[in-house]
């Protein structure tokens, strides 16, 4: 799955019958994705330019961006100069897998200033470069690269901008004079080894200028079952295609694949965070559990100081130890401090008795209070692996709720959105469920009604569930179980407990956080999770 020069070549195509389209907006969806949110004559959409390594691809786009809240530098440099700005020339060389995008703007001082922005998709070369075109010097760039690491091309600020090496291969529309016992992606310009791979398996029944001619004239992507794609089928793979829009088709191609980058960039730091956290509290667990254990002999303090007031009329020193009968008429040593006297020892023990008791009372306390934040922080790890880019927010802003990060003095929280939940429709029946939780607790206490049948897997985090019914079908109760189920830390077990009850049952913990519930007149059903890639999720 990668673009060559000839689909550039296409979408470039596609961009320019756009022209001129005005930039208004320039967001950083990830460190490697770049969102221009453009408007022409024609539309109004999202031009995205990934920089991945793998699914570097440039594209415009009807999907649902989010912004990242932290903008690089380079993000911040393309707003100075381009924000505002017109596109209005897009060229391509040679079919290589680079673009230069002609933008004119206006500076600080109202001049209008012409501008290239080189998108270069070359794989893990893949690079987005903006040049000053009164003096072709780069402004800068996504990836700088100093000489002693490419002496040939230069890209840091400041440096003169040269376009990648031309490889001199034939023309594909032009030159048909080809050796096809050679390679044709060393032979010809955009070519690429799947490319390649079809137009033999074609050239069997099929002229070579048929085929060229077909590429040529083609104007859509055609995408393989297995993702393969390209601007003519790859009847090579043997599998079924669809025939998309270049726009459609890279979003169903790389909206999914470039979302965990979306969501790496958001969740790194918190995701290291809940699990430095977790392990803070595993670790405290052990120590308090130690020192409770250690506690537990206060009874033996407390007769040992009695004991020893019996025979506080010895004022001797430098006992290390002393045998009396205790309380039982059996004979008992007792370990003494030789620097002190035998009624000195006696309140030494009561004292160590009376430490020990006001504290084994503190170190329960503090014990329940671990295993309530190390429960809770491991909910949230759960609720990470399965987040959505909006999901991952969420929960960051949880923890900036709970005090647990800090707000950033540069970082501006956008007003609260709509809560999203996820629904689907079956038979009749609505079942709405949430993912971290925020959305949880919306759903229990807010969206759902008191008659709505709810789920959630038993003894596992998970998400919570809401059917609108009193008395779902069976069928219907085997889903959400399952849903339940697999949307939970149990998601890979087998025989998985799931729990449901009237939505009027679950009641919230006093004092808990988000999303921890209680909940009674409940029945359990045994699931085996398993997801079913049918079910049409939407989000509400």
């Amino acid at each position: 799955m990668a673009l060559d020069g000839i689909i550039l070549s296409k979408v470039k195509d596609d961009l320019i019958s756009h022209l001129p389209m005005r930039i208004n907006k320039i967001n950083e969806t990830s460190s490697t994705e770049i969102v221009f949110n453009v408007h022409s004559n024609s539309l109004r959409t999202n031009l995205v330019i990934s920089l991945h390594s793998i699914y570097n691809h440039i594209a415009l786009s009807n999907a649902n961006y989010t912004n990242y809240n932290e903008p690089s530098t380079f993000v911040m440099v393309l707003r100075k100069y381009l924000t505002n700005g017109i596109i209005y020339k897009i060229e391509q060389f040679n079919y290589d897998r680079y673009l230069l995008i002609h933008i004119r703007a206006l500076n600080d001082m109202y001049d209008e200033k012409e501008y290239l922005l080189s998108v270069e998709l070359m794989g893990k070369y893949a690079n987005l470069i903006l040049i000053d075109k009164e003096n072709n010097k780069i402004i800068d760039a996504l990836k700088k690269i100093p000489p002693y690491l490419n002496n040939k091309r230069t890209i840091l600020q400041g440096a003169i901008f040269t376009l990648p090496e031309n490889q001199n291969k034939k023309d594909p529309y032009n030159d048909l004079d080809i050796d096809f016992n050679e390679s044709l992606v060393k032979q010809i310009q955009g070519f690429s080894k799947q490319l390649e791979s079809e137009i033999r398996h074609r050239l069997i029944n099929e002229p070579y200028e048929h085929i060229i001619e077909e590429i040529k004239n083609a104007k859509s992507l055609f995408v393989s079952s297995n993702n393969e794609y390209h601007i003519i089928p790859l009847t090579y793979l043997n599998e079924n295609y669809k025939e998309y829009s270049f726009s459609d088709g890279f979003d169903y191609l790389y909206y999914s694949a470039n979302e965990k980058e979306r969501i790496k960039s958001v969740t790194e730091d918190i995701d290291k965070f809940i699990k430095r956290q977790s392990k803070h509290f595993e670790t405290k667990l052990i120590k308090l559990r130690q020192s409770l254990t250690d506690g537990e002999n206060l009874l033996d303090d407390k007769e040992n100081g009695e004991l020893l007031y019996t025979y506080s009329n010895l004022e001797q020193k430098g006992l290390k130890e002393i045998e009396i009968t205790d309380y039982d008429g059996e004979s008992k040593t007792i370990k003494l401090d030789p620097k002190l006297s035998i009624k000195a020892n006696a309140n030494k023990y009561f004292n160590t008795y009376t430490k020990k008791r006001k504290g084994k009372v503190y170190i329960e306390e503090q014990i329940d209070i671990a295993e309530k934040e190390l429960e809770y922080f491991n909910a949230l790890k759960e609720q990470l692996d399965m987040a959505s880019y909006d999901d991952a927010l969420q929960i960051r802003e949880e923890l900036i709720k709970y005090g647990y990060l800090k707000k950033k003095l540069n970082h501006k929280l956008k007003k609260q959105k709509k809560i999203n939940l996820y629904q689907i429709k079956v038979d009749g029946y609505t079942i709405t469920f949430g993912k971290n939780n925020i959305q949880n607790d919306y759903l229990t206490f807010t969206f759902g009604k008191a008659h709505y049948t709810w789920f959630h897997a038993l003894n596992y985090h998970g998400c919570h569930l809401v059917v609108d019914s009193d008395k779902p079908s069976e069928k219907i109760i085997r889903l959400c179980a399952n849903l339940a189920a697999y949307y939970s830390k149990g998601r890979y077990s087998s025989s998985l407990p799931v729990s449901y009850c009237l939505l009027k049952d679950v009641k919230k913990i006093k004092g808990g956080k988000l999303g921890f519930v209680t909940f009674k007149n409940y029945k359990t059903i045994y699931i085996d999770p398993e997801f079913d890639s049918n079910l049409q999720i939407s989000i509400i």
